[in-house]
């Protein structure tokens, strides 16, 4: 179980560098830099829960969004709970459907969780319609791309891992 646990903290420590990409290179483009980086964190929450084999790995998922939201990426705390079940229903579906083509659904109920939660919190506040629209773009359908390239790339890694 401590091997577990090392190979989460180093799997998180992995996803907080690559969203600090945004900090470290501001010139790239809002819209390369959130499916570059959408992509890598995809990727390391499958990896965390397809080399630790433990659900444990789901915490990865749920501290993402609050460095999200220091870094300014989500404008809203209410976000925080949204971003996180969206990530770890990800996780989950995809240690569950690891060895299966089915692994490629859990993009599309990501996407839907997120896109539903995030229509939930723009009715409970008054956003301006600009910043709804925008965060509405960012929960559809670059989810689904992130997603699945965050399952092949994992999938490229894993296979190099010992």
């Amino acid at each position: 179980m401590q091997n577990t646990w090392i190979r989460i903290a180093l799997l998180l420590a992995i996803a907080l560098l690559f969203q600090s990409i945004r900090l470290l290179m501001p010139m790239i483009p809002g819209p390369v830099n959130m499916f570059l980086i959408g992509s890598l964190l995809n990727a390391v929450m499958v990896l965390a829960a397809w080399h630790t084999g433990s659900r444990w790995a789901a915490v990865i998922g749920l501290l993402l969004p609050v460095g999200a939201f220091l870094q300014g990426q989500l404008p809203l705390v209410l976000m925080l709970p949204v971003v996180a079940a969206g990530n770890v229903i990800y996780m989950l579906g995809a240690a569950h459907w690891q060895h299966s083509r089915a692994v490629y659904l859990t993009p599309v109920i990501k996407a839907i969780v997120l896109y539903a939660g995030t229509v939930a919190v723009i009715r409970l506040v008054d956003l301006p319609p600009q910043v709804a629209a925008v965060l509405l773009f960012m929960m559809s359908w670059p989810q689904l791309v992130t997603g699945t390239l965050g399952i092949i790339l994992a999938r490229r890694i894993l296979c190099r891992l010992p």
